[in-house]
């Protein structure tokens, strides 16, 4: 059962225009609901996941879906597999390790 705890306690803190850039920037980045729960993973010690990283490998994977659709569809229909659908591989194959090194 999950424990239901209330936050009734504030943080003020001050920052440079620069500190609170960073942060902001940071925040943005980050997949935190809120500005509390941001924190709370950095206290945590819990990595900071970034939206845009996570967003272009999967842009990635969809164009990459897409080819081996059409890739498929082709072998089915009798074509030969090419040289293009060779480096469609192994476009996948570079995304797939890149995936596979991100922590």
């Amino acid at each position: 059962m999950a424990v239901n705890r209330t936050r009734n306690k504030a943080v003020t803190l001050r920052m440079t225009a620069e500190e609170l850039a960073l942060f902001q920037s940071q925040f943005e980045k980050s997949e935190a609901k809120n500005q509390t729960d941001f924190v709370i993973q950095l206290l945590d010690e819990k990595p900071i996941v970034v939206n845009r990283e996570l967003s272009e490998v999967l842009a990635e994977l969809k164009r990459q879906g897409n080819n081996l659709n059409q890739i498929a569809k082709q072998l089915n229909q009798g074509t030969p597999f090419g040289e293009a659908s060779k480096r469609v591989m192994n476009e996948c194959w570079v995304t797939y390790r890149k995936i596979l090194e991100m922590k």
